[in-house]
């Protein structure tokens, strides 16, 4: 397999319709089996504490990219030290098992904390 940049970046952007993605999708980690792109993507919405979650896009192509679910795929955990998001999901595949990695917050950002760190 040969990578090549797209130049129909980008290639998921935020969904207005999703209260937890609408604001931003980035950061993505993708992993391809059996003619299928697997993308976990880091999202926000515009929600006060800016919670941060990952949702699932899938592609034959590697460029369109169709979300499965309208919720997101993992989440932070209501009292857990990852309470304020998790973010920038990377998978790697030993033998039959996939094993997810993810930078978290133990606190939101909230929006305006957000884009001052940008």
């Amino acid at each position: 397999m040969k990578l090549i940049k797209c130049t129909q970046n980008p290639v998921l952007s935020p969904n207005p319709n999703n209260y937890w993605e609408n604001l931003v999708v980035c950061n993505p980690g993708v992993w391809y089996e059996n003619g299928t792109f697997y993308m976990l993507y880091r999202a926000a919405g515009d929600d006060v504490d800016h919670y941060i979650r990952v949702g699932l896009a899938t592609s034959t192509d590697g460029i369109n990219f169709k979300r499965e679910s309208d919720e997101p795929v993992f989440g932070p955990s209501s009292n857990g030290p990852d309470m304020g998001g998790v973010e920038d999901p990377r998978i790697i595949k030993f033998g039959n098992e996939y094993y997810v990695t993810y930078a978290y917050r133990p606190y939101p950002p909230g929006v305006i904390g957000h884009f001052l760190m940008m």
